[in-house]
């Protein structure tokens, strides 16, 4: 059993204790000063919970949206993406910022990209930086088509979308 002393004397005098209907134990005073000590832990129990999911979730870059039959290269070094334009090779098809488009009219698209950009931005050098988001399966000459439709409309900063080994 519980031996007379501090544990005891909280034991009866807890929160449950002296919410009883049948029996109430303990007094006012007492049951004030646990309740705000347990409020206290819970805040900080919760502050503790809040920054956790803060800094896990927090993003720092464009979110890519991968398909299902979808597998990305794996890499050994890779930076943190920046908002950019990607395109998407995704089953034989073309996007191009989640629009679907050929081959043969990627190079206009990012063009008009690209006036939009100094349109938007006249002081601003134009970046010149794209990614690709492809599956580790699509075939070089697909994949070389893009790149030079990206070298023609300007694109020198070409980024591909990995995994980290």
């Amino acid at each position: 059993m519980i031996s007379d002393g501090i544990l005891k004397q909280s034991v009866l005098t807890g929160t449950l204790a002296s919410q009883s209907i049948l029996h109430p134990q303990g007094g006012s005073g007492k049951k004030t000063i646990l309740a705000d000590l347990l409020l206290t832990a819970l805040i900080d129990a919760f502050s503790i919970l809040v920054i956790f999911l803060l800094m896990n979730f927090s993003s720092n870059g464009e979110i890519l949206m991968i398909g299902k039959n979808q597998e990305l290269p794996k890499a050994h070094l890779a930076a943190v993406l920046e908002r950019n334009p990607v395109i998407k090779v995704d089953e034989g098809q073309l996007y191009l910022e989640d629009k679907l488009t050929t081959a043969n009219a990627l190079t206009g698209e990012l063009l008009a990209l690209r006036k939009k950009h100094q349109e938007l931005h006249p002081d601003v050098a134009f970046p010149g930086v794209a990614t690709i988001q492809a599956d580790r399966r699509v075939k070089y000459d697909f994949l070389n088509q893009v790149i030079l439709a990206m070298n023609q409309a300007g694109y020198s900063d070409i980024k591909f979308a990995v995994v980290l080994k």
